[in-house]
């Protein structure tokens, strides 16, 4: 136990800014399902340990995945899972939340709750342990493989979710029972699974969910960042006579997560990362962040300069986080603001359609020698099937911009296995990384240097809420022949460095997101055995192929349904039917004329942030205009 301790204390004399209360009436663990460089590079984590140690009643400290030596240290010791801050036993808070961007990680939670002592399942714990809930983006994508593990999901966003969750608790101190189900009659963004019966057809099937008490939800609503969300803190503060910090949270804005413990170790660590905006516009139809982050959103340039301006004193290197960094109205005032305090600005990718001159002499000022682009595919026709609307021209072009600048390495993120993909969209994928690798080469000469072309193929895995939902995975042996093929042919082309995932990744990545909570077994077994899914499918005779490889029907009741993200299902189906036959759809119009996904309610759009109005409104603009 002492090296760990020593681990711990060393990670926190590299930190600025985290936080230590004692004596609180509510404890928290805040975990992240992954090593400490992951987890600290996470906007959200940072966001949501920011929210609960602004509450007064509530001290909140980090959790991470232990890494290999400490991991090795933890089992030769027989220590339970140690917090960061205080190196307090997890088991011994009141709350053990876990923040979950992937699915993937769904594994290092049941590990983590193993580390710590406690009951993996929640019909095994006892009044005694923790009151075990998830959040993050995983939330209210699909939990139902971690159901069985979790007592609530807070189904949304942190900064509404955080303030109601802890509002809840402190009011209902009786019985856990009693709680939760206060927690799910407040009838929007939280999902208590064990009040819910699971009915399954012949097939296996999901036939229903059923609450188990009155008043609890058929299904569960999404919790959205709008106005300040912090009511419950707020009225606690009133009627202590706390006015200052009533007054500071009334002022708080809509979101703007950013870095808030400054922890070089991390990775990006050295640079101050900000989310800029929410959302994207576009409607690609295999992408989960767009879709389940809508609407779109944006955080004013005012604050996002004032937030820049307080790091500048410790780093002069900022992250512009953002689905659609270049659809942000105010973005040329931020990249002004920004330069104007010499920082050096990166941005974790950029959308080819909104790559302009203005950014990319900011990346160039700040000496980036590399930047991501997603082509996707190498085929048009496939590019409209999943509703990215550039061609290959477009694209070459595009990437021309970029090396004409002196920026000579390139990463393109690329996908192998998607909805009607033949051999013949795989060879105009190689040429087009061929043309692009033609075009670097040109633009070299004039600065006397080659770069890099970096393809970087993942496998096509179908998301929930997203229009390709019923879409099967491509067969394991089949998306294995594609990705080699497609790696070998461009492995030969001089000055390109392939990286591929593997296709058995790919088809645990489809489990874990769309299976329903018969999957928690499977989890249950490899959390048991080092993490090994094969030895966990044979232990457990679970057939992942009835999740993952069968095309779903439109009558079927998807695992996630019980989770309602705002999205209309017609919606859904009519997007799934245009793909079929490769037909575009406009981005996300002006919100004065559109009634089209059904994800944007009349009562958020009353109180809609100025600058999510002005953002809708250019828009619009720009469908107009096409």
């Amino acid at each position: 136990m002492k090296k760990i301790v020593e681990s711990y204390r060393k990670k926190l004399a590299t930190e600025e800014g985290y936080i230590v209360k004692r004596g609180a009436q509510l404890r928290v663990a805040l975990c992240y399902p992954n090593v400490y460089a992951v987890g600290m590079a996470n906007l959200g984590f940072h966001a949501v340990y920011e929210i609960f140690n602004q509450i007064p009643e509530v001290s909140c400290e980090r959790v991470f995945l232990p890494d290999e030596t400490e991991m090795r240290e933890y089992e030769k010791t027989n220590t339970p899972l140690l917090s960061l801050e205080t190196q307090g036993n997890v088991r011994d808070f009141d709350v053990i939340a876990f923040s979950i961007s992937f699915e993937t990680d769904y594994l290092n939670m049941a590990r983590m709750l193993r580390l710590a002592g406690i009951p993996l399942r929640a019909r095994e714990r006892t009044r005694h342990d923790p009151l075990i809930v998830m959040g993050g983006a995983a939330s209210f994508l699909n939990p139902e493989p971690i159901a069985d593990f979790t007592d609530v999901v807070g189904v949304g966003e942190g900064e509404v979710l955080v303030p109601q969750l802890v509002d809840t608790i402190l009011s209902n101190e009786g019985a856990k029972e009693d709680l939760l189900l206060a927690l799910a009659r407040r009838g929007r963004g939280f999902y208590v699974p064990s009040l819910y019966d699971v009915r399954y057809d012949a097939t296996g099937a999901i036939e229903s969910y059923t609450p188990k008490q009155p008043g609890v939800p058929v299904r569960v609503g999404r919790a959205v960042a709008a106005e300040n969300p912090k009511e419950g803190t707020l009225r606690r503060a009133m009627r202590r006579g706390d006015l200052e910090i009533a007054e500071s949270l009334r002022q708080q804005n809509v979101f703007a997560p950013s870095t808030v413990v400054w922890a070089p170790e991390a990775e990006m660590g050295e640079r101050f990362l900000i989310e800029i905006s929410r959302g994207c516009s576009q409607g690609c139809r295999f992408c989960w962040a767009g879709f389940n982050y809508w609407p779109p959103r944006v955080v004013p340039a005012r604050d996002v300069l004032a937030k820049a301006a307080e790091w500048r004193g410790r780093t002069d290197k900022i992250g512009l986080v953002s689905t659609a960094v270049c659809d942000h109205p105010e973005i040329s005032e931020i990249l002004q603001g920004l330069r104007e305090m010499n920082y050096r600005i990166s941005v974790s990718s950029l959308r080819l359609d909104q790559i302009e001159d203005e950014l990319l002499d900011a990346l160039v000022e700040s000496r980036d020698q590399q930047i991501a682009v997603a082509p996707e595919t190498g085929s048009d026709r496939l590019r409209k099937v999943i509703n990215k609307n550039l061609t290959n021209d477009e694209i070459v072009d595009i990437c021309g911009a970029v090396f004409d600048r002196g920026m000579l390495t390139i990463k393109l993120y690329l996908m192998v296995g998607l909805p009607t993909e033949t051999d013949e969209d795989l060879e105009e994928m190689v040429r087009l990384v061929e043309r692009i690798k033609d075009r670097m080469l040109e633009a070299g000469k004039r600065f006397g240097r080659v770069g890099k072309i970096i393809p970087a193929l993942n496998g096509f895995v179908p998301k929930p809420n997203t229009p390709f939902q019923w879409e099967p995975i491509c067969e394991e042996r089949e998306l294995k022949r594609r990705l080699k093929w497609v790696s070998k042919q461009l492995a030969r082309i001089p000055n390109v460095e392939v990286r591929a995932m593997s296709a058995r990744i790919a088809h645990e990545q489809a489990l874990f997101s769309s299976g329903d909570r018969s999957v928690s077994q499977v989890i249950e077994a490899m959390a048991k055995n080092g993490g090994d899914l094969g030895a966990a499918l044979r232990e457990t005779g679970f057939d992942p192929a009835f999740h993952t490889s069968r095309a779903r029907t439109y009558e079927e009741f998807l695992p996630w349904e019980i989770v309602d993200a705002g999205l209309g299902r017609e919606f859904m189906q009519r997007e799934h039917e245009r793909a079929q036959i490769a037909k575009s759809t406009a981005p996300c119009p002006s919100v004065s004329t559109c009634e089209r996904c059904g994800v944007c309610p009349t009562t958020w759009l009353a109180s809609a942030p100025t600058a999510y109005v002005q953002l809708q409104s250019s828009l619009g603009a720009k469908v107009a205009a096409a």
